[in-house]
């Protein structure tokens, strides 16, 4: 009879161990209050334009007529403001968006074509500006990057493509767009898949550290796909109304033959 106790000790010790901490689903837990956490420089992080990317620009100035010039699409644009909600879905991106050509150029009306790709984000601004101030004076250009889309998949309560209109995007912010992680989350192994010319470049985050903040993918390029990997005992926890319904069986039957052996 000491072996049947036995067993029952030790499939209970297993079924205990084998329940996940709360502590492994803790972001940065070894951060500490008021702590300056290092990361890398801005220019190592951020993105650089690049062919087939797709900005919106505007070119306005005090003048209602030389503004439909530059910005033939403002005479569809609602009084209210509205108009620009065109822009913020893939399609009107795509229709209404400027596209990076082959060449590297974006082509604008009145100023013709500007080189664009290779130079980051927030520079590209100051890029079309000098060239709008060759036509005009007093003009205010806004120009924002369109197509910074994310794929977020793996152990997240909502997976799918979400779309950034900052010009930075952390790998938490992207986790928090998709509603964040699942309780079979293994933060400890979060890919990040980023895009290359040759090919494809795959970092691995543990988001349960500081030193997260290191690595070239914390900060988010567009169509970087982010892949939260699932913790080791995600079997386990999927089944485990069926090992309890095993465990209660087995300790049943334990007592009943000890009952019988008796």
């Amino acid at each position: 009879m000491k072996n049947y106790y036995k067993l029952i000790l030790i499939l209970t010790v297993t079924f205990l161990f084998s329940c996940r901490s709360s502590q492994e689903l803790i972001y940065l837990k070894d951060a500490t209050d008021q702590e300056q956490i290092s990361r890398l420089p801005a220019q190592t992080t951020e993105h650089i334009l690049k062919n087939g990317d797709i900005l919106y620009v505007s070119i306005k100035s005090m003048s209602l007529e030389v503004n439909n010039l530059f910005n033939p699409e403002s005479n569809m644009e609602m009084s209210n403001g509205q108009g620009y909600m065109k822009y913020t879905t893939p399609s009107g991106s795509y229709l209404y968006g400027n596209e990076i050509d082959p060449d590297g150029n974006i082509t604008l009306p009145m100023l013709g074509k500007i080189k664009v790709s290779g130079i980051p984000v927030s520079k590209v601004e100051a890029v079309v500006q000098k060239k709008t101030d060759e036509f005009l004076k007093d003009a205010i250009v806004k120009v924002k990057l369109l197509n910074f889309k994310v794929t977020v998949s793996g152990e997240v309560r909502n997976p799918g493509e979400y779309y950034n209109y900052n010009n930075s995007m952390t790998v938490i912010e992207a986790l928090a767009m998709a509603n964040g992680n699942t309780d079979f989350a293994n933060i400890k192994n979060v890919m990040v898949i980023r895009p290359f010319p040759d090919g494809s470049k795959v970092y691995s985050l543990d988001l349960s550290s500081k030193a997260c903040y290191q690595s070239e993918a914390f900060y988010l390029n567009p169509n970087d796909v982010i892949i939260v990997q699932p913790d080791k005992y995600k079997n386990f926890q999927l089944n485990s109304q069926a090992y309890s319904l095993l465990f209660s069986s087995m300790s049943i039957l334990i007592a009943v033959l000890g009952f019988v052996l008796k």
